[in-house]
C-alpha cells in the first residue's frame, strides 16, 4: 500500500489544493473545496508524496483559517519556508494538493475530552517522516 493510499485509509480526504496566484503576498493561493469550516489535521501532497503533515492548532482554528496564514504569509517561520516549498514544486509543474482528517467520534477519558487532533500528529509525523516536517 502506497503511503497516500494508507493516509487515506486512516480517513484522510481530499480537501483542496494550491496554486501559483502573483496578486498575494506569498504568491500560493490555498483553495479549499470542502472541510474549510472545521478543525483538522492536514497534509500536503506532491505528486503522490506525502511532504508536511501539520494540524489547526488551536480548537477555534478551522482549516481555512490555518491555509489562510500560510497564504498571508502570517506568523513564524514555518509558514513562510513551508509556502516556499511549495511554490518551488508548483513553479516545477507539480500538483500539490491538501488533505485532512478529522475525528469520527468524541474520545472522553476520566471526563476530559481527548484532543484527538493534537494527539495524531506526531504519530503520523514519524509513521510517514514527510520530507517538509522537521525530524521529531
Amino acid at each position: 500500500m502506497s503511503c497516500l493510499a494508507e493516509l487515506e485509509a486512516f480517513g484522510f480526504t481530499e480537501a483542496g489544493y494550491c496554486a501559483l496566484d502573483a496578486s498575494l503576498k506569498s504568491q500560493v493561493r490555498f483553495r479549499l473545496e470542502r472541510l474549510a469550516d472545521v478543525r483538522a489535521i492536514y497534509a500536503f501532497v506532491v505528486n503522490d508524496s506525502i511532504r508536511y503533515i501539520g494540524i489547526c492548532e488551536s480548537e477555534k482554528t478551522t482549516l481555512k483559517d490555518r491555509m489562510g496564514r500560510y497564504q498571508g504569509l502570517v506568523g513564524a517561520g514555518t509558514n513562510e519556508r513551508i509556502v516556499g516549498l511549495i511554490k518551488n514544486c508548483l513553479q516545477a509543474g507539480q500538483a500539490v494538493r491538501i488533505f485532512a482528517w478529522i475525528p469520527k467520534v468524541r474520545l472522553r477519558l476520566d471526563g476530559m475530552d481527548v484532543d484527538q487532533i493534537k494527539g495524531f500528529e506526531n504519530p503520523l509525523i514519524q509513521r510517514f517522516e514527510p520530507e517538509w516536517n522537521n525530524k521529531l
